[in-house]
């Protein structure tokens, strides 16, 4: 068990020569690093940074688009990664997290190639049938 020993003392209302008159010089700054007490634990904790679960944009795959099932993949590895979050395996909520953001960067790449596809073919069909009519320079 780790203990620590830290005693604070709260500032007092002094005047302005006792707070200089107080402030320790350099050699004593110097001392006091090397005259620490042994008691003293100083613990520094890196807080835990919980995996994403990416559930919304996993719904959001699913009704627009669902190119091969990939938003339905992605909705329920971002499910799995949910449940192991609440359960307290990171480990393993961080490897469902990478699949359902793999899966939904897939299907909206998926999606935005079919809408440029389509965006593509309707302009080429306009301009040949804009072509076809007399329209010399496509418009019309």
């Amino acid at each position: 068990m780790i203990k620590a020993h830290c005693f604070l003392r709260w500032p007092t209302l002094l005047h302005k020569e006792e707070i200089l008159s107080a402030r320790p010089s350099a050699p004593q700054l110097q001392e006091m690093q090397y005259n620490r007490d042994l008691d003293t634990v100083v613990t520094i904790v890196n807080p835990v940074e919980h995996p994403r679960d990416y559930v919304v944009w996993s719904i959001f795959s699913i009704f627009y688009g669902n190119p091969f099932c990939l938003g339905l993949a992605a909705l329920i590895f971002s499910i799995k990664a949910r449940d192991m979050k609440v359960t307290g395996d990171l480990q393993r909520a961080r490897g469902y997290s990478k699949w359902a953001l793999g899966l939904n960067v897939a299907a909206l790449i998926i999606i935005v190639l079919i809408v440029l596809c389509l965006m593509i073919i309707l302009e080429k069909n306009r301009f040949e049938h804009n072509n076809r009519n007399g329209y010399p320079y496509g418009s019309g």
